[in-house]
């Protein structure tokens, strides 16, 4: 039992501080770019606030995790466990709604619609983008903190005689007073999923289209375009699968209506935690700019040829 304590702590560990690491590395290196030039790239100002609701979303797991182990008397007052539910559904709503507007922003940057409105909305994209931003955030949060005067927390406490040995199980249940905050949140995030969905196949479209196009024209010099329209996609797929993994994970764990024990709780934390950590790779991975400023202080070349073309470009 010592052992499984050690080594959760160690990779709860060694995933805070890589999580961390990737999305505080996100938000200095779009602040140092904007000392630079004073410009505010629409696709920079979406991944700052995804890093940011990251980093806190990471420190409220890390609490969470702290006090459930370490301080159970604490975790199991009422407003303490409210309080944390409330804030960590705000931060996965708003890293979630954030994700929605960055493929949102690639879909209406990429993909190409003949109508005088897209033309419109393309040519504004950078004042949209703020505003969106602002409406995903307080979106959220508005649907995320009433958890605090929503739920109860119930626990029980069963003893089971394993070998003779009485054993003390010990399980959470969440109460919902009104029967809306898991559901609200449900929604929301169903929102957020067919958005995606939605912009990820109108690039996969848009790609093929593309491709089909230059094999008619024996167009050679579509390449770069091709590699925009894969790293989009990529993104999109990526943030996706992610998202959809950890919204499953985080929803079980918040469900008022399911019984959960410490080790499916224990589990549930780890997946958490991974979260923020695999999400800064994500939009490392899918940045050009990030990737060649990240290849550099590795040590290594950062050559444009074979470094999947970014749609993060400057407005």
């Amino acid at each position: 039992m010592f052992y499984l304590v050690i080594t959760v702590v160690a990779v709860h560990s060694t995933l805070l501080v890589t999580g961390l690491s990737g999305n505080i590395f996100i938000l200095i290196v779009h602040f140092l770019g904007w000392l630079n030039t004073h410009e505010h790239n629409p696709c920079d100002i979406i991944i700052n606030s995804i890093g940011t609701s990251n980093i806190f979303l990471q420190g409220a797991v890390a609490f969470q995790e702290i006090t459930f182990f370490m301080f159970p008397c604490l975790f199991s007052q009422a407003w303490v466990s409210n309080l944390l539910i409330g804030i960590m559904t705000s931060l996965v709503l708003s890293s979630l709604w954030c994700a929605t507007c960055l493929c949102f922003y690639y879909s209406i940057k990429i993909i190409t619609i003949n109508r005088p409105l897209f033309y419109m909305l393309k040519a504004n994209l950078p004042k949209v983008v703020p505003w969106l931003i602002v409406f995903s955030i307080i979106l959220s949060w508005s649907s995320g903190m009433p958890a605090y005067w929503d739920l109860y927390h119930d626990i029980s406490f069963f003893p089971v005689n394993i070998t003779g040995n009485v054993t003390i199980l010990m399980f959470h249940h969440y109460r919902d007073k009104c029967n809306c905050f898991f559901q609200m949140s449900m929604f929301l995030a169903s929102v957020a999923f067919s958005i995606i969905i939605l912009t990820g196949g109108g690039l996969v479209i848009s790609l093929c289209r593309h491709m089909s196009r230059m094999r008619q024209n024996n167009e050679g010099s579509g390449r770069s375009r091709i590699q925009t329209h894969l790293s989009a996609t990529k993104t999109v797929t990526s943030l996706l699968l992610l998202y959809l993994i950890f919204y499953i994970t985080f929803a079980v764990l918040s469900n008022p209506t399911t019984m959960k024990d410490s080790t499916t709780i224990t589990v549930g934390f780890i997946v958490v935690a991974c979260f923020p950590t695999v999400n800064s790779i994500i939009l490392i991975v899918g940045n050009r700019k990030l990737l060649n400023i990240l290849k550099k202080i590795w040590g290594m070349n950062s050559s444009l040829s074979n470094i999947e073309v970014s749609v993060t470009t400057h407005d």
